[in-house]
């Protein structure tokens, strides 16, 4: 942005009513001095007034209207016409603070037009010097990184696009200079290759137009990287680097032979217990073996669990691999759990381990024919404890089953319900269900209810059926039954020391007096957190039998309560 050199500061000193000019090195500037052009205004003056109270640009510009003036500290402006206008800024700090006016002019002209040519491509260290229009008494500025050169020329050493203005006004043209580095492609050595390896062909460079062919054949990738792929050939990359050249480079990708059928050693296993597994990885032009288990032999024998893998090699440089994990069933695995139904229903027991024998039983005996077919499933109809023997392959798998009968569900909860307010309440299903839920997911006979209380669901559940229970519970105030200790003990060791009542509740006009056997009044209180302390008269009273009396209003019912008792005085 162009630095505008004019100022002016008016100091207005309020107290002696007397003002001053007083030079400083603010000054204007904008963005753009080109007509039709937006450019930004700003100066100086707001880096060391950030917040000032009052604003105001004038453009100079009246044909503008009221877009002739601005209130911010960073306007923008279109003019519309060339010519030179006065610009000028009023600043004002605080009410009755010092007062700020700078003032310059801007001259706006027409974008020159002007054509730098063609862009202009570079290799290596080359350099290209940039020429402006020559105006004598001109200012010029490049777009190029400070510091900004101010000649009619530009000695350009790094790839940008170029333009230059001309007393403010930028140039109807711009120019890319793009400089590439000296090339240096090399896809490497002739390589041979295993039939399932990848290798990656690399000619990248900066701005390179790429060409690659497979025995003459164009490839579609335009690319600097290039995967070659079976059955390889001669690869050749063309690249044209824009200022520096067109360079290629050849290279051979022969790949082996693969393996004809595919090797693999199999799908995972599952095997009996004791049971062999032979593993053979034996393939047509095999040269080695090597196991994880440390044999070199092309076949192995498993008897344990676990992951067998196996590295061949063929063709006298490549090399396959394969693995397996091997798996042994235990002698249980049927996993038999005892269960209810529900009487005239019926339960289908299944052991299926696939092709092999089952034989079945009954304790006490049910219907023969089923012990007898060799089926995986078996039919309950009776309670009772059954049996399964399933023997498949060299595996043999054992496991029983306690089938009882269930009753009817059964299930109560209250229909509606009352809960005094501050108390802990909770609903609770009296229920032979397996499981009750409530409305908010949670599993449990009981719930706690807080207040204010509100309609609570569950539901109830067991083998033979599901029943739904619903509940209203509301919070009310209940009556405050004030209880009084029948003894205290006043020998100021912290231990009930001071008669009160044991359940503080809501009351009010509460008034406790007490009397001692001759009826004489030796305590009186309207507090009831303030309690009698054992003396009368400042004196220890004598140890032995009080009558107490409490009257009080339930502030929840505005009922008035009287109630009166005995207490012992020990000492």
């Amino acid at each position: 942005m162009r630095r505008v050199r004019y100022y002016l500061l008016l100091l207005v000193l309020l107290p002696a009513l007397h003002a001053s000019a007083q030079e400083n090195y603010d000054s204007l500037f904008y963005s753009s001095a080109c007509v039709n052009t937006l450019s930004t205004f700003g100066s100086t003056l707001f880096d060391s007034l950030p917040f000032p109270k009052y604003i105001q640009w004038d453009f100079g510009d009246p044909a503008a209207g009221i877009y002739d003036h601005a209130g911010v500290q960073n306007p923008t402006f279109t003019y519309t016409v060339p010519g030179t206008y006065p610009i000028s800024l009023t600043v004002v700090n605080v009410p009755g603070a010092d007062t700020v006016r700078l003032y310059d002019t801007i001259t706006v002209s027409t974008p020159l037009a002007y054509s730098f040519g063609p862009n202009i491509y570079l290799c290596g260290k080359q350099d290209t010097l940039l020429k402006a229009p020559v105006i004598p008494g001109a200012k010029y500025a490049w777009n190029n990184p400070p510091p900004v050169d101010t000649l009619d020329t530009l000695r350009v050493t790094v790839s940008g696009v170029y333009t230059v203005s001309i007393n403010g006004c930028g140039v109807t043209d711009s120019i890319g200079v793009f400089i590439s580095d000296s090339p240096q492609i090399n896809l490497g050595g002739n390589h041979m290759m295993c039939d399932s390896d990848n290798l990656v062909l690399n000619a990248s460079t900066m701005n390179g137009i790429y060409t690659w062919a497979v025995n003459g054949t164009v490839l579609p990738n335009t690319t600097g990287q290039l995967e070659t792929f079976y059955p390889g050939g001669q690869y050749t990359v063309s690249v044209n680097v824009p200022g520096c050249g067109i360079y290629k480079d050849t290279v051979s990708i022969t790949y082996s032979q693969p393996i004809q059928p595919p090797h693999t050693l199999g799908p995972d296993t599952l095997l009996c217990p004791k049971q062999v597994l032979p593993l053979n990885a034996a393939i047509k032009g095999a040269t080695a073996y090597i196991w994880n288990t440390g044999s070199t032999d092309s076949m192995i024998s498993v008897t344990q669990a676990g992951d067998y893998w196996v590295f061949v090699t063929y063709n006298g440089q490549c090399q396959v691999a394969d693995s397996v994990n091997v798996t042994y069933r235990d002698d249980q695995q049927l996993h038999f759990h005892d269960t209810a139904i529900c009487q005239g229903s019926f339960l289908v027991l299944t052991a299926d381990f696939g092709q092999g024998t089952y034989t079945w039983t009954a304790n006490p005996p049910q219907r023969n024919d089923q012990n007898t077919t060799g089926q995986a499933t078996y039919f309950v109809y009776d309670p009772g404890t059954f049996t399964v023997m399933a023997q498949v392959g060299q595996c043999v798998y054992r496991d029983s089953i306690k089938v009882t009968f269930d009753d009817s569900l059964h299930a109560y909860l209250p229909k509606d319900t009352s809960a005094c307010n501050g108390s802990d309440f909770a609903l609770q299903v009296k229920s032979n269900a397996d499981t009750v839920t409530w409305q908010d997911g949670t599993q449990s006979f009981s719930i706690p209810v807080p207040q204010p209380g509100g309609t609570y669901t569950a539901i109830a559940k067991n083998g033979c059926g599901a029943d739904t229970l619903s509940c209203v519970v509301t919070f009310g105030e209940c009556a405050c039954n004030l209880i009084m200790p029948n003894a205290f003990t006043p020998n100021a060791d912290g231990f009930n020391d001071i008669l009160l009542p044991l359940n503080y509740c809501k009351m009010s006009s509460y008034r406790l007096d007490i009397y001692d056997r001759f009826g004489v009044l030796v305590f009186h209180s309207e507090n009831p957190q303030t309690g009698w302390d054992g003396t009368f008269h400042r004196q220890p009273a004598y140890p032995g039998n009080y009558v107490w009396m409490v009257r009080y209003t339930n502030t929840g019912t505005s009922k008035v309560v009287v109630k009166k008792g005995n207490v012992v005085l020990a000492r």
